[in-house]
């Protein structure tokens, strides 16, 4: 660290300050007949201390300041990454990694701390910082942790990374292209086991989440046998007591895979349990992955969507496509010349572009709106703004005049009917523009925005898809067309079409949705998997509306076995709010009360708790992968029975290396405690010379 003394002033002003010390110093001393009797190196040292505190005092009026030179220097870090999944331990000699690997790491960290900075991450479903060795976690991403680190230390002297795992992810990308991304070597320890044991595994059931009743409905179930040959199994599927499915196989390879389409026949409404088995051999390393559960939810029928278009159009195909790869949905297009009149079997309705000039589609409009059926507007150029201002959707467009304009999507950051993950919202935010209704948007009631228009970066505040309601009809009103643009983008991109499919699916989803009118509501998910806990809200309206939570509100859920779990509701603000906790895998229903006065409300439901597998599925360790990873990256593979040796690799490796950074500061020389406290202790010492010398 340097110093240097710098001033605006010109430098030769500096002369004067000492000089103005020596002149103040002897006019005061040189004819003080006070201190006469004094020795005379008591006056010399007093005239000093003046001297010394005068010329200080010139000197800070000249405002110097003290430009400081500072150089730290920054170790370099090293990460250490631990797979805490459960395949890590399903090896024969589990119990040597739970008693010897723990030390062998303490003792790794220790050794690089003695040159580097070292932190220590856990990962498995997210990731934490510190390492536990319980090995719990029931899935893997082992690419997760470099956005994490990217985030976290980005400007820092990142040296290395130590990826400890078996390899196996199931979960997130293939961790040899993530960790490029970081642009440090990878040291990879491999930790499970890699023989090949004898094992009769399930390892992939494919299903849809819904079923509709009467109807058969497709079952893919994926099946995998090692050092079997030979050897009968039989595979069945299961609903309760009964048996749906069965079939007997002879193994016919060491290593067999066959993927089995079952067509099973949904029951009645509700929740159906399934478990799919296959044979337990005698000798095989793993039972737990011979089995698999899976839930179907049951449902009457689909919803009926219709959409109605002003004239042929790309936006019209696109949503047709996307929304009947829904199976809850049966989808019907039409052109408005060609409409028969009929929406009594409508659960929802598209209006692209109508009304129109030429198609002001009048009656149309008027029966959903006295059946009370949601409706989505889509407007474009050759929307009839004037007419459509009329509906009281809760938008009016002014000074529109026929003209359009191109606009992007912005997404809101309060809506809150429903929800859409983040890569999502990303992908809509760089979707190509739609063709808008150019003019000022008026907003005339309360309305809910989702996306609003932004021409280049700038956000102009004006809706693009909200929604709103009237008396009892839902409304939506997407204001562009040009949704086929999206659909080609996403897929050129990424090779799928999640994003749009996911907006416009759970627009669809919320529109359809009919909202309970009762004062007492629960809101929850209707399936969980076994390591997120079970949670739900609650909501109590008054006799005025007014929304409260004065009195109390329990449930009881209950498991397939009629084993009653009771519960009650936490008071957070004005609503309610359960954490149950984690559930055994299975199907449950449940029962929530509320008392207000004499009346007792009730609300009831169903939801899945379901197994998570897949740590168990796959056993056999990837070092192929550890291995190709750290060759990739410049780093080095390991076994654990050398990882004693990552300490001095890394230490040899030349390009990491200690940094270090300069940094300049100035500081006023007035604003320096040392200045002040070194003027008060001349002064002081100086008083009390004169003191004593009785010149006060």
């Amino acid at each position: 660290m340097n110093f240097q003394l710098v001033t605006e002033a010109p430098s030769w002003m500096l002369i004067f300050c000492p000089l103005a010390g020596f002149v103040y110093a002897w006019l005061l001393y040189r004819k003080d007949t006070t201190f006469s009797g004094v020795n005379k190196w008591v006056t010399m040292l007093m005239a000093s201390l003046r001297f010394f505190v005068i010329t200080f005092l010139a000197i800070l009026l000249l405002s110097p300041l003290v430009k400081t030179l500072f150089t730290e220097v920054e170790r370099p870090l090293v990460i250490f990454l631990q797979d805490q999944s459960r395949s890590v331990l399903a090896v024969p000699d589990s119990a040597a990694i739970k008693q010897d690997y723990p030390a062998a790491v303490a003792k790794l960290q220790k050794d690089l701390e003695k040159d580097f900075d070292v932190r220590m991450f856990r990962i498995g479903a997210e990731v934490k910082e510190g390492v536990d060795f319980n090995f719990s976690g029931s899935i893997t991403d082992l690419s997760d942790p470099v956005s994490e680190l990217r985030s976290r230390f980005a400007g820092r002297n990142l040296g290395a990374v130590i990826l400890s795992s078996d390899g196996i992810f199931n979960k997130g990308t293939n961790p040899l292209y993530a960790y490029q991304d970081l642009k440090v070597p990878v040291y990879t320890i491999g930790m499970g086991d890699t023989t090949v044991r004898k094992d009769v595994l399930i390892s992939k059931v494919s299903h849809n989440k819904t079923a509709f009743s009467g109807n058969t409905f497709p079952v893919e179930i994926t099946l995998d046998a090692r050092q079997c040959a030979g050897q009968q199994i039989v595979l069945s599927v299961s609903k309760g007591d009964q048996e749906v499915y069965t079939k007997s196989i002879t193994v016919p390879t060491g290593r067999y895979n066959m993927l089995f389409p079952v067509f099973l026949e949904a029951g009645s409404k509700g929740i159906s349990h399934y478990v799919v088995k296959v044979t337990r051999l005698d000798g095989e390393f793993n039972y737990i992955n011979n089995q698999r559960d899976f839930f179907i939810e049951v449902i009457d029928s689909r919803q009926q969507v219709l959409i109605v278009s002003n004239a042929p159009h790309p936006d019209i195909g696109v949503l047709k496509t996307l929304l009947e790869s829904n199976p809850n949905y049966q989808v019907r297009s039409v052109l408005i010349r060609e409409f028969d009149g009929k929406v009594d079997d409508v659960n929802v309705a598209i209006l692209h572009q109508l009304p129109s000039s030429g198609e002001p589609a009048t009656d149309l409009i008027k029966k959903l709106a006295i059946q009370q059926i949601p409706t989505l507007f889509i407007l474009g150029s050759q929307s009839n703004i004037a007419a459509f201002n009329k509906l009281n959707t809760g938008i009016a467009i002014d000074a529109n005049n026929g003209n359009s304009t191109e606009v992007l999507a912005d997404v809101s950051d309060d809506f809150s009917y429903f929800s859409l993950e983040e890569e999502q919202l990303r992908r809509i935010k760089s979707f190509p523009p739609l063709v808008s209704p150019f003019g000022n948007y008026n907003v005339s009631r309360a309305i809910q925005a989702l996306l609003y228009q932004r021409v280049g970066t700038v956000k102009t505040g004006m809706p693009l898809l909200f929604f709103s309601s009237s008396e009892d009809q839902k409304l939506g009103v997407l204001a562009g067309e040009g949704i086929w643009k999206w659909r080609l983008r996403e897929h050129y991109e990424f090779n799928n079409s999640e994003a749009v499919t996911a907006l416009l699916t759970k627009t669809i989803q919320y529109l359809a949705t009919t909202e309970k009118k009762t004062p007492f509501r629960i809101f929850y998910k209707n399936s969980f998997n076994e390591n997120e806990p079970v949670m739900m809200d609650a909501e109590f309206y008054n006799e005025t509306g007014e929304l409260i939570n004065t009195n109390e509100a329990r449930i009881t859920i209950t498991d397939e076995n009629k084993n009653n779990y009771p519960f009650t509701f936490s008071r957070t603000g004005k609503t309610y709010s359960l954490e149950a906790g984690y559930l055994p895998v299975g199907s449950y229903s449940f029962i929530a009360t509320t008392t207000s006065g004499k009346t007792t409300y009730t609300e009831s439901g169903n939801f899945t708790v379901s197994a998570l597998q897949v740590e168990l599925t796959e056993t056999i360790a990837n070092h192929q992968l550890l291995a190709a990873l750290a060759d990739k990256t410049g780093g080095k593979y390991f076994s654990m029975a050398s990882l004693g040796d990552i300490s001095a690799t890394i230490k040899n490796k030349e390009d990491i290396r200690s940094v270090s950074y300069s940094q300049k500061r100035l500081d006023e020389v007035i604003n320096l405690k040392l200045i002040f406290s070194l003027l008060l202790l001349l002064l002081t010492i100086e008083w009390f010379m004169r003191k004593r010398s009785g010149g006060y």
